[in-house]
């Protein structure tokens, strides 16, 4: 007896052992030291110096504008990505389909490139597939400004990593490839439209379209910004971004659909202009209206957004040159939290959900500056970058889902609130949101007019 108590008490032993042993491996301590304090931070700013270093010039030459979509709504059923509660389940049905929209510019013999998916993200696989295969149609990632509208009831199935496959369904490269092929074909689209144009921008509050879901009735970004393009043949083309999740359809609801920004780039499209596109902005800590999920409450956030356009706000686009760069963002250690104060370690993070590298997107069209990020970028952090572009005289808005993600980047003094964005979804530690923050402000200090 005793000697199986032995042998049963070295079999407890061991196995303890080893748990502590996998634990001392698997996670640490979450490291609180602030970027500013962290060797990157001197060198990532460097490096903004060093991409962005245009001055103001005056470009009379003449400026062109096209317009390209195709579908990218499957033949086939798909997983949807948006809510991991879903479990991987294919969509049930079309509600409304989905697309890939482009606006190509040519300025000057150079070409640029605005695109959006009716997706969750730009999956950073098809950024890679992208950068790969562009130069064999002429072209470079570096032309391209990459967006999405966000909405969470589009198709998944486009990361092979294991977290990936959890919030968006079994990897599917075939269903990539096919998506790689509607971007360069909306691409193609829009350069074959190209005509002679000017743009128009503004920015119109629309307080009533969006809430605070971080702090409940705290302060929003509640600016639906605009840059529209008015054609020497009489057609028009715009450009809409504003900063509430795409989150009217309940995780319940299993209907591919683009969500309200569909609706709101379908009444622009029947209110005289040619062609529409939506772009998810800051959209980190705010959620639409707080009513009853479904097709009514996307109903609502379109005709809000739509009945806020006012023509007369708009401001011509002086003549200035374009010019777009994606500048290689130096994040640090990823510290991805199990609790409030313990972290994953980075192998075992980096296993988990893959590597991919990520860049801040700047597009500068005359004053207007379309500033790309990697992440849900949260609009409680836009109040003093608009204030930095108004110093130095453009007119400056952020966009999400670049082509890369790594999570949620939200003001620093919630980092440690019990909240999915500040716990599950937080990546990188404390500081990141005043990082961005300063790397936005970074670009827009090169770019003065």
């Amino acid at each position: 007896m005793r000697r199986v108590l032995s042998i049963s008490g070295r079999i407890v032993l061991g196995t303890f052992a080893v748990g502590l042993l996998v634990l001392s491996v698997s996670i640490a301590p979450v490291n609180r030291t602030l970027p500013v304090d962290q060797s990157f931070y001197i060198e990532m700013m460097s490096r903004i110096d060093s991409a962005v270093n245009l001055q103001s010039a005056t470009d009379t030459t003449d400026l062109s504008v096209g317009f390209g979509k195709a579908s990218i709504t499957p033949a086939y059923p798909t997983a949807t990505a948006g809510y991991v509660k879903r479990k991987r389940k294919i969509f049930s049905a079309v509600r409304d389909s989905v697309f890939v929209r482009t606006m190509a510019i040519n300025k000057s013999g150079r070409m640029y490139f605005i695109v959006s998916l009716d997706m969750l993200i730009v999956p950073p696989l098809l950024y890679r597939q992208l950068k790969e295969q562009l130069p064999a149609y002429g072209y470079s990632i570096d032309q391209v400004f990459l967006g999405a509208t966000h909405t969470h009831n589009s198709i998944g199935q486009w990361d092979d990593s294991v977290v990936g496959e959890i919030y968006a369904g079994d990897y599917n490269s075939e269903l990539v490839d096919f998506l790689r092929e509607q971007i360069i074909r909306s691409m193609h689209h829009a350069v074959a439209d190209l005509k002679p144009g000017n743009f128009n921008y503004g920015a119109v509050a629309v307080p009533d379209a969006v809430t605070n879901r971080l702090v409940g009735s705290g302060p929003v970004d509640s600016l639906l910004h605009i840059l529209e393009v008015i054609r020497d043949d009489g057609t028009k083309g715009i450009l809409t971004s504003f900063t509430a999740h795409a989150t009217c359809m309940s995780s319940k609801d299993l209907r591919l659909s683009r969500d309200y920004p569909g609706e709101l780039v379908d009444r622009l499209q029947t209110s005289g202009y040619t062609f529409a596109m939506f772009m998810a902005g800051a959209v980190g800590s705010h959620a639409p209206i707080r009513q009853p999920s479904g097709d009514s409450k996307i109903k609502t956030m379109g005709n809000l957004l739509a009945e806020a356009f006012k023509k007369d706000s708009l401001k011509p686009v002086r003549p200035g040159n374009v010019y777009l760069v994606n500048i290689p963002l130096n994040l640090g250690q990823r510290q991805v939290k199990i609790l409030p104060n313990w972290r994953v370690r980075s192998w075992l993070s980096s296993w988990l959900m893959g590597e991919h590298t990520v860049n801040l997107s700047v597009l500068k069209i005359g004053e207007v500056v379309m500033l790309g990020t990697p992440c849900d970028f949260s609009g409680l952090l836009t109040p003093e970058i608009y204030h930095a572009a108004a110093r130095h005289n453009v007119h400056a808005f952020i966009t999400s889902f670049n082509g890369g993600y790594i999570g949620y980047i939200t003001p620093d003094r919630y980092y440690d609130l019990d909240a999915y964005e500040t716990q599950t979804m937080n990546w990188y530690g404390p500081g990141n949101g005043t990082y961005l923050q300063d790397c936005l402000i970074r670009i827009i200090s090169n770019l003065e007019l």
